[in-house]
């Protein structure tokens, strides 16, 4: 089993570096010990993991999935090795969630958090496509979407999920109108994808071609729309405290979607600790949604 591990180590840091030779300096073993485990688990599992060139490794279609769960795992193995060393003996809370949300709306309010669990700190960790809120490494799960329905999970809302195009108030000097709003560059993301096609469906717009700057992430395009480079899709809590603060103006409003912002645990976790958690969240997102006035 170990050796099995370890091929599977050096895997997935080829894999995350694309370089044999960087993945040995990062697992401080040599080329030749790293490309020797990479064969033993092509002939363990009789698939190719890689197509190699003469300076190039890179993943087969097919590895590049089982690339991605195994990274997850290992990240998995290492968070729960954390709160195995300090979590319950330094009433630590480890908590998930996307990284916008994380970014522009929890870490501004951690200390709150903190004081309001007595004593608790709360460590934070952003989550995969590859998450799951059952992992035993997390304490906290910060979901959003349709509710899930997991036996052994408690799920509790806290938030309706909501989002709209916002832009800097330096491009929306006067009343804006729709017009005006098409007429800037659209910020757009690649995960989660089709943010600007569900809003216009949602909201029973049609869009207009335009012109279009592709970004990674959510938290990007939207800090890219306070610095006045366009117009971009935000959610709810990735905007509120921009709009409160007068850092972005959302002129069409907001869509409220089907889905929730919520929190999931283990049954197994102590309910009154969760259930402040949880109060808290409802209590701090609403007030920041009315601040923003939505």
């Amino acid at each position: 089993m170990l050796h099995l591990l370890n091929a599977l180590r050096a895997f997935e840091v080829a894999a995350r570096l694309g370089s044999v030779r960087r993945a040995a300096e990062e697992l401080r073993v040599s080329s030749g010990a790293v490309s020797r485990h990479i064969k033993n688990l092509e002939d363990e599992f009789g698939v190719q993991l890689f197509e190699r060139g003469n300076r190039s490794l890179r993943l087969t279609p097919d590895a590049a999935a089982f690339s991605a769960t195994v990274t997850e795992a290992f990240a998995s193995i290492t968070r729960g090795v954390e709160h195995l060393r300090s979590a319950y003996r330094h009433g630590t809370i480890m908590l998930t969630a996307p990284d916008t949300f994380l970014l522009r709306w929890l870490v501004p309010r951690l200390p709150a958090l903190d004081r309001e669990l007595g004593g608790k700190s709360v460590r934070l960790t952003t989550w995969t496509r590859e998450s799951n809120p059952a992992d035993r490494s997390i304490d906290v799960y910060v979901g959003v979407g349709p509710p899930l329905n997991i036996p052994g999970i408690t799920v509790v809302e806290i938030g309706p999920e909501t989002f709209g195009p916002v832009i800097s108030p330096m491009l929306a000097r006067g009343e804006l109108t729709a017009d005006d709003l098409w007429a800037q560059p659209r910020l757009d993301i690649r995960w989660p994808p089709d943010m600007w096609t569900n809003w216009a469906r949602e909201a029973g717009i049609e869009l207009p071609p335009r012109e279009t700057i592709w970004y990674d992430t959510l938290t990007y395009s939207v800090q890219a729309a306070e610095a006045g480079l366009g117009v971009a899709i935000g959610a709810g809590p990735a905007i509120w405290d921009a709009i409160a603060q007068n850092r972005l103006v959302a002129p069409l409003g907001v869509v409220t979607r089907p889905g929730t912002w919520f929190l999931a645990w283990r049954d197994e976790r102590s309910s009154q600790t969760m259930n402040s958690i949880a109060r808290w969240f409802q209590r701090e997102m609403a007030l920041s949604a009315r601040s923003a006035g939505q």
